[in-house]
C-alpha cells in the first residue's frame, strides 16, 4: 500500500480528535453529579488502558500492522457505562496513542492513513455500539451475553466495512492504486479483526465476574493466535525471499539481463494494483513475473542450443520447472502463457490468456526495451503501443503508462 498517505486529512482528523476530547470532558464533568474526581480518575484510567493497547500491533495479511487498540475500545464500550466516559477516553487515547509514536517513535509506526481510518471507524463503532445497545435494551435484557455480542458484532461489521472504505478512497492517497484492490485488500484483515473483536468481547464479558482473571481467559487465547499471525506473516516474507533468489539463477548464470526478473516483477505489480486485481492474484503475479525467464536455465544444454528454441519454449519449459511444486501449479500457467498475443487475427480477446500474464508480457518487453535495446521510457513505451493490434493489450499498455507517469519516469 502507500507508503505514506494525506497530511492534511490526518491533521485535520487529529486536530478533531483533540476538540473532541475537550468537548467530552466539559460535558462529562457538567453532567457529573457531586464531585467530579471520580469520573475523571476513570476517564484517565481507561485513557491509559487503551492507549496502551494501541501502541501493540499485529501483523495482517494486507501487509500493515492492525493496531490493537480496538479489542480495548470493545472491552470499554461493555464495560463503561457512561457515553461521555467512554467517548472521551477513546478519542484522547487515539490521539494519544499517535503522537507518541510520531514523537516517541514507540514501537511499529504507522502510516498517516492508518490514523484516519483508525479515527473514523472506531467513531462509527462507539456510535453504533451505543445506538444498537440502546434498540435492544428496549426489548432485551441487556443482561445477557448473546444481546452483548450481538450488538458487539454489528457495531464491528460497521468498523470493519469504514476501515475498508477509508483504505479504498484512492483520491486520498496514491493515484495508481485501484480503489477496488486497496478495498479487497483491506477485507483480507477479517481473521486478525475477528480475533482480536473476541478477545476484547470476552475480557468485557468476563471482567464483573472473575475480575483479574479475566485477563487470562481473554489473553492467553489471543497470544496464540497472536503467535500464528506473525508466524504468518514471516512464512510469507520468507517464501517470497525464496521465490526472489530462486529467480536470480538465470541471471546468476548469465543467461538473462541483470535485475529483469525483478524490475519486471515491480513494473507488473504495480500494473495490477492499479487495474485493481484481487490482492491473492497480485501475489501469484508477482511470483509469476519473477520466474518468468527461470526456463532459460535449460540454455546450459547443448543439445538445445543445437536445436533451436523460441520465447515460448523458454516459457513452456520454466513452467514444467515451477509446476514441480504443487503450490506453484497456477504461476505456471501464468508463467507458460506469458508469451501468448492478447488476440489473434479475426478474434477481439483471448478468453483463454490471463490477464496476469499479459501484464507480465507488457512488464518484460518494456524493461527489455530499456535495458537490451537501450531505448529511452517514452521509446520503450512507444514500442508496446506498437503492439498493441496483437501483441500487448491496449488495457494494460495504458495501466502501465498511468503508472509510469504517476512514477515520473515519462511526462504526463
Amino acid at each position: 500500500m502507500a507508503e505514506d498517505r494525506p497530511r492534511l486529512p490526518t491533521v485535520i482528523a487529529l486536530l478533531t480528535l483533540l476538540a473532541g476530547s475537550v468537548v467530552f470532558m466539559s460535558v462529562g464533568v457538567r453532567l457529573t453529579s457531586g464531585e467530579p474526581g471520580a469520573w475523571l480518575t476513570e476517564v484517565a484510567v481507561w485513557t491509559v488502558a487503551m492507549t496502551a493497547v494501541m501502541l501493540m500491533t499485529v501483523p495482517a495479511p494486507s501487509g500493515t500492522r492492525l493496531s490493537l487498540g480496538i479489542g480495548a475500545v470493545v472491552a470499554g464500550s461493555i464495560l463503561i457505562e457512561d457515553p461521555m466516559v467512554l467517548a472521551a477516553s477513546v478519542s484522547i487515547s487515539l490521539a494519544a496513542s499517535w503522537l507518541i509514536q510520531r514523537t516517541a517513535n514507540i514501537g511499529f509506526v504507522r502510516t498517516n492513513g492508518d490514523l484516519l481510518a483508525d479515527s473514523l471507524a472506531l467513531a462509527v463503532y462507539v456510535m453504533l455500539y451505543l445506538a444498537a445497545f440502546d434498540a435492544v435494551d428496549a426489548v432485551y435484557d441487556p443482561g445477557h451475553g448473546w444481546v452483548v455480542v450481538a450488538v458487539t458484532s454489528a457495531a464491528g461489521l460497521g468498523w470493519f466495512i469504514i476501515r475498508a472504505l477509508v483504505a479504498a478512497l484512492v483520491g486520498l492517497e496514491r493515484t495508481d492504486l485501484a480503489g477496488r484492490y486497496l478495498w479487497l485488500l483491506a477485507l483480507e484483515d477479517w481473521a486478525v479483526v475477528v480475533s482480536v473483536f473476541a478477545a476484547g468481547t470476552l475480557f468485557g464479558l468476563t471482567w464483573p465476574v472473575m475480575g483479574l482473571w479475566s485477563l487470562a481467559v481473554a489473553i492467553l487465547p489471543y497470544a496464540f493466535s497472536h503467535l500464528a499471525f506473525e508466524r504468518y506473516h514471516s512464512t510469507r516474507v520468507t517464501y517470497g525471499q525464496t521465490i526472489r533468489a530462486l529467480a536470480q539463477i538465470p541471471e546468476v548464470a548469465e543467461l538473462a539481463p541483470r535485475g529483469h526478473a525483478t524490475r519486471t516483477a515491480d513494473l507488473a505489480v504495480a500494473v495490477a494494483q492499479e487495474l485493481g486485481l484481487h490482492p491473492a492474484d497480485v501475489v501469484e503475479l508477482e511470483y509469476a513475473a519473477l520466474m518468468h525467464d527461470v526456463g532459460r536455465i535449460t540454455l546450459n544444454e547443448p543439445a538445445i542450443l543445437k536445436a533451436g528454441f523460441t520465447n515460448e519454449d523458454i516459457a513452456r519449459w520454466g513452467a514444467q520447472i515451477i509446476a514441480e511444486a504443487p503450490h506453484l501449479k497456477y504461476v505456471s500457467s501464468l508463467v507458460e502463457q506469458q508469451h501468448r498475443p492478447y488476440r489473434s487475427p479475426g478474434i477481439e480477446i483471448d478468453p483463454d490468456v490471463p490477464m496476469s500474464s499479459k501484464i507480465i508480457k507488457v512488464a518484460s518487453a518494456y524493461d527489455q526495451g530499456q535495458t537490451e535495446f537501450g531505448l529511452s521510457p517514452v521509446e520503450a513505451l512507444e514500442t508496446i503501443h506498437q503492439g498493441s493490434a496483437y501483441e500487448f493489450d491496449p488495457t494494460v499498455a495504458a495501466s502501465l503508462r498511468r503508472v509510469l507517469v504517476f512514477r515520473g519516469e515519462i511526462p504526463y
